[in-house]
């Protein structure tokens, strides 16, 4: 018989989605010797390693790790229930959800909130990153789900889409451009541009140019979306994006002019991916479920 503990696969799955021990041991409160000790008895007890240990990369999980990451979570779940009761069928337990960047502070709040009010002893583990830190998590299983573009996922990855946004320009109020109902690539590219710079993003914005045969004049890079607002603002240069705020205007309130562009584009699909590997869990499929109730 093998033997095992809550605490043990607890401290496990802490370890996968806080990206190491000692990240672990803060979030459960306990030192970081009670984490690695129950990590190395489990790995006894299952016969198997779980994780590689890279001193420049910290902790990755092995193809065992991976095959117990989902279960692990499912028992724990299942623990959390049946401390609750079992029979009232609440939802326990921790749920971890990364968002991409841009994403995130638009859709993330009111989704959290609204699964809260339906699931207030569910705890939800929130991280952020760009397309690519999205992929990795996902592939990791650090994430359960995610938030994000579809075009940042696998095709064979489970998702359900919750919004589809088109690309449009972002330009200064006073610009000549703004005036004009409609703004073309062409003439976005004969301006200053302004491109955010991570993982994907930066390849998706720059191909929609290169599908018109245009090379863009790119002024400025860019690590965020709200700096490339910002400076938008400023009359730094221009645009684009997918993502739009309530509200055309910078953080320090500086007014931004955004117009749909003249060619017609397809949209990005916002969307919830689930990690790969594994069949969704009781709490995935609330919070999908939950997401898309609120529209």
């Amino acid at each position: 018989m093998i033997n095992f503990s809550l605490r043990q696969l607890q401290y496990f799955v802490a370890t996968v989605e806080h990206g190491g021990v000692s990240a672990a041991a803060r979030a459960c409160h306990v030192s970081q010797p009670s984490v690695s000790l129950a990590i190395a008895q489990l790995e006894t007890a299952l016969g198997s390693a779980l994780f590689r240990r890279q001193a420049s990369r910290g902790v990755e999980l092995t193809a065992a790790g991976q095959r117990v990451l989902a279960q692990a979570r499912d028992i724990l779940v299942q623990a959390a229930a049946l401390g609750a009761g079992g029979a009232s069928g609440e939802l326990r337990g921790q749920l971890s959800l990364i968002c991409f960047q841009d994403l995130g502070p638009y859709f993330a709040p009111r989704l959290l909130a609204g699964f809260h009010a339906r699931h207030p002893q569910v705890a939800v583990t929130l991280l952020e990153g760009d397309l690519a830190t999205v992929q990795r998590a996902l592939r990791s299983g650090k994430a359960e789900l995610a938030l994000t573009y579809e075009l940042a996922i696998d095709a064979q990855t489970a998702r359900s889409t919750l919004a589809e946004l088109v690309p449009y320009a972002l330009l200064p109020a006073d610009h000549p451009l703004a005036a004009q109902d409609t703004v073309s690539l062409a003439q976005l590219a004969s301006q200053p541009l302004v491109l955010e710079d991570i993982p994907h993003t930066r390849e998706y914005l720059l191909s929609l140019f290169w599908q018109q045969q245009l090379t863009p004049r790119i002024a400025q890079t860019v690590q965020s979306f709200e700096m490339q607002r910002g400076l938008v603002a400023h009359g730094y240069g221009v645009a684009l994006s997918c993502t739009r705020p309530a509200g055309d205007c910078s953080y320090d309130g500086t007014a931004i002019a955004c117009r749909p562009l003249a060619e017609t584009l397809p949209a990005q699909r916002v969307v919830l991916a689930q990690a790969p590997g594994a069949e969704a869990s009781p709490l995935v499929a609330a919070f999908v479920a939950s997401a898309q109730a609120a529209g």
